[in-house]
């Protein structure tokens, strides 16, 4: 069953630029594409475990077509320019539990891009009933396991080998005790 896609949003960088979240489209195949080419070796070694250097049209259209229930994309860019910089999505492994995964552009690394979308990917997946995240970073991707530890979602992280299982619990609970 397809959902109806979520709104974008405006949010301030910590440049102090507006950046777009706005969901993924089919349409954005070609972005996502040039997106990925735009990336270091090292950036797609971190995010996909293996020095992918270009996307397939096939696999960019699958990574673009989501159902916003249990796959779900967003994409940072700049308003008036579609250009992305950053993907941020989440595909249910259960009922309740979904994973997360991120990738920003290497020269927007370090503005916040992540924590964006980490928050509109955990509003997102709340709405669709889901009450932990999860994710599996290389140990060596302390910006990921930092933007995990830092959040407001108690990580719980542990190691195994070069790979790090993170486990957020994001249900009305975590939200409860994260504003008090």
């Amino acid at each position: 069953m397809r959902t109806k896609p979520p709104g974008e949003r405006i949010a301030t960088l910590r440049d102090g630029r507006e950046g777009r979240i706005r969901p993924i489209t089919p349409a954005d195949v070609p972005l996502l594409m040039e997106f990925h080419e735009r990336l270091s070796v090292n950036t797609t070694r971190l995010r996909f475990f293996t020095p992918l250097r270009r996307l397939s049209p096939d696999f960019a259209k699958h990574l673009c077509t989501v159902d916003y229930t249990k796959r779900c994309a967003f994409v940072v860019s700049f308003p008036g320019d579609n250009s992305i910089h950053g993907v941020g999505r989440f595909e249910a492994e259960s009922r309740r539990s979904a994973e997360v995964a991120f990738v920003v552009e290497d020269a927007m690394q370090g503005l916040g891009i992540g924590k964006l979308l980490l928050d509109r990917l955990v509003e997102q997946a709340r709405l669709r009933g889901y009450d932990r995240l999860t994710a599996v970073v290389l140990c060596e991707n302390d910006s990921m396991l930092t933007l995990f530890r830092e959040s407001p979602y108690h990580a719980e992280i542990s190691m195994e080998g070069s790979q790090a299982f993170v486990k957020m619990d994001i249900g009305t609970r975590e939200l409860n005790a994260a504003a008090s």
